[in-house]
């Protein structure tokens, strides 16, 4: 397929998932709505579900921020809370974790295409201030914050009923990530 052609399968995937959900979503819908054979998308994905879908997903997606290259922390933090999700990249997040809870090839392809990467580039960017002599290394830490902030980003919304915003992500890094990365257990002194 042209990538133009890709383009167009690829926004009638997301799409059909915002409109139907992962569990409705079928290789015939999206036959349809991107004027296509069903037989083209057996082909391509060999009729699985979640490989198509995670092919939507990361074709052409945005690349990671590189958190390792900002010159301190305060940049690195400054930086993601500029960079949000809009309202249907939330949407699509929350009924894929959804999904993913029944579909373990799903869960699978998210973790592995989307997710760890965004974890490793946090906890690269938590790394990199480590070796400026910013805050002490603490690896596993820094992967536990990686996935707490995650889990903010994604959750936040749907628990305070706020959309996310600059200013609410700069609150998780002052009052959490930020105190989080500077404590140091005295208990062994």
């Amino acid at each position: 397929m042209s990538p133009e052609r890709l383009a167009e399968l690829f926004e009638a995937v997301r799409a059909l998932l915002l409109e139907a959900g992962y569990e409705r979503f079928t290789f015939d819908a999206v036959a349809a709505r991107a004027r296509t054979s069903k037989a083209t998308l057996y082909r391509h994905w060999g009729g699985s579900k979640a490989d198509l879908v995670m092919a939507a997903l990361t074709y052409q997606g945005p690349a990671l921020p590189d958190y390792a290259a900002a010159t301190s922390l305060d940049e690195v933090f400054a930086q993601m809370a500029r960079d949000g999700a809009s309202a249907s990249d939330l949407r699509l997040g929350f009924m894929l974790l959804h999904a993913a809870a029944t579909d373990p090839d799903l869960g699978t392809a998210l973790r592995r295409e989307i997710i760890a990467p965004i974890v490793d580039a946090l906890a690269a960017g938590f790394e990199a201030a480590a070796d400026r002599g910013e805050v002490v290394r603490d690896s596993p830490l820094f992967r536990r914050l990686a996935h707490l902030i995650l889990a903010d980003l994604a959750f936040s919304p749907l628990i305070s009923g706020r959309e996310e915003n600059t200013a609410s992500r700069q609150e998780l890094f002052r009052t959490i990530v930020r105190p989080a990365l500077t404590f140091t257990d005295h208990s062994n002194d």
